[in-house]
This record gives structure tokens, sequence and C-alpha cells, in this order.
């Protein structure tokens, strides 16, 4: 059986249609895990209401908003509890496209040495998302000169090497990481892998399964037989200035905790992100709004020891 996880925050109309879009196109046997991340909306009384008479769908309330990874981590645990040899981790503003599920299991079940697969990402214009895989390790110079805007000017060509943009999107690849958007795990990786690191509340998830995941041995595949249609951040868009406070804090306990790096290592990303930051102030009065906290949490994080501004 696939335990197909899906995280609510606000979105529940997309929600219904990424379930839906699960109706139409998989025929596999399997059960949907919804967690409604505590949302201040009707959220989960709606997905209740809509999904309550399915016996292979469970919408769990969360008693508080503990983000990405805390959340998933609800589902996935409950997932393996009741027998799922497959784990699909799937954002809420995610559609399938017909048999993609079945794809991602069939791979899994035929190759034994890997134990992550994503599909083909599209946009909503229909073209490939090209940022959904990653062919290495997200290191300090990765982070600075492909994951921020520094990757115009392409330093030493990797930015292409990372997100491997020379290499096709229409045949299969080993990659480093997948997008945390949708992608699948067995059973045997996703004990090995999991629960995800519930210290980052948003963003940087993705970088620190690939490491995780690379640990195991196991390998990660990108699939394009397989193929989503991803609506971008319609959770991440409710919550403003939080979202890039968030992804900065983030930053900071990754370069911290899973690559050792120094101070003077994080800074450049670190200032690259406040520029960022502060460009957005100019015409959005909830980044102005929030400025100070944003300086105030990230510059705590940056010169604590844990990255968590704890010491």
């Amino acid at each position: 059986m696939i335990g197909i996880v899906i995280l609510n925050y606000l979105a529940y109309k997309e929600t219904i249609n990424c379930i839906n879009s699960i109706f139409d196109t998989c025929k596999e046997n399997y059960k949907v895990y919804v967690i409604d991340n505590n949302s201040k909306n009707e959220s989960y009384d709606m997905l209740k209401q809509t999904f309550d008479q399915y016996e292979n769908i469970n919408i769990i309330k969360n008693t508080v908003n503990s983000g990405y990874s805390a959340g998933n981590n609800i589902g996935i645990k409950q997932a393996i509890q009741d027998g799922c040899e497959f784990i699909l981790i799937s954002n809420s503003d995610i559609i399938f496209h017909r048999n993609s599920i079945k794809e991602l299991k069939d791979y899994l079940i035929k190759h034994n040495n890997v134990g992550i697969v994503g599909p083909k990402v599209l946009e909503i214009s229909g073209e490939i998302d090209k940022k959904s895989r990653m062919f290495l390790k997200t290191g300090v110079k990765e982070k600075l000169f492909a994951r921020t805007k520094l990757r115009r000017f392409n330093y030493k060509n990797l930015y292409r090497e990372y997100y491997g943009l020379d290499k096709s999107f229409e045949e299969e690849q080993e990659v480093f990481a997948l997008s945390g958007c949708c992608f699948m795990m067995s059973k045997k990786i996703a004990e090995l892998i999991t629960p995800f690191d519930e210290n980052t509340f948003l963003y940087e998830e993705e970088v620190i399964i690939g490491i995780r995941a690379a640990s195991t041995g196991l390998k990660t595949f990108y699939i394009p037989r397989a193929v989503v249609t991803h609506f971008h951040a319609v959770s991440s868009k409710h919550i403003g200035a939080f979202s890039l406070i968030h992804l900065v804090n983030s930053e900071i306990y990754y370069c911290k905790n899973y690559l050792n790096a120094k101070n003077y290592e994080i800074l450049p990303i670190y200032l690259v992100r406040v520029l960022l930051y502060l460009s957005r102030c100019i015409n959005d009065s909830n980044y102005r709004k929030n400025l100070i906290v944003f300086l105030k949490q990230t510059q705590m994080r940056l010169w604590s020891k844990d990255g968590l501004g704890n010491t």
C-alpha cells in the first residue's frame, strides 16, 4: 500500500484538488493522510466534510502549526504503522498526472538500490520546473552561487551543474536531492531517514533529506515518466515576510549543523538575504512591518553556536 502524506495549511481548496487528482489518476492501493497544520480558517472542517465518507482518507488535525518536517512526520509515522510499503510526500498544491504515482512506485519495486524517486515537475504554464532536482550536495558555495540571486553569474558553471541544466529532463537521472514538493520513499529508507529534522520550520528540508539519504547508501532518482503540476507557494503566500524569515533561519541552521560552516562562511549568504529582504520592503508593507523581527531573529541565530539562537 502507498501512504500519501499531504500537509495542509489554510489551502483546503488546493488540497481538495490534489486529492481529486489522485482519485482521477491513481488505481493503486493507497491511503491518504492529510495533516492540517492548525489552519486558522475553515480548512479542517471543510476537509472533514468533503472526505469523511472515504475510508482511505484520514484527516488529522495538528494542534499547532509545526512546519513542514514536523507536520509530515505525523503522517509518515501513521503510514508506517498502517503497513504502507511506500510513502509519497506531496504539497497541497500538487496535481498528479495519469499513472504518475504508479510509475514512482514501480520504479522503487524494480530497483532495490533506490530509496527515493521524484517526478518531472511542471509549472502552471506547462514549462518544466528546472530547479526540482539537485545533482550536487548543497555546500556553502552551492548555497551562495546556485540558490541565491548570485546564480546569475553562474560562477564556475556551478548553477548549471547544481540543477543539471545541461542534462536531459526526459531521461531518468540519478540525483543528490529532489524538490520537497513531491517525492516517494520506500519504507526501507523512510525508516532510516525519518523523522525529518524538525528544527527547520520551512525550507531546507529537501537538502537535509538529500544528505540523510546519501548516508544510507540508497540512491535517489528523477523519473520523468511520472509527471505533476506544481502551483507554487500556495501556503507560504499567506505568511508574507515570515516566509523569507523562515528561509534565512533554516539556512543558518542547515549551514551550521549539516555543513559545520563557520560564521564567516555563512555571512556572505546572510548579507545577500538581507539585501533581498530590504528590496521587498520597498513595495510590501508586510516586509517593512516585520523588518525588526527579521533582523533580530536571524542575527540571533547567526551568532549562536547551534543555529537556533539557544547558545
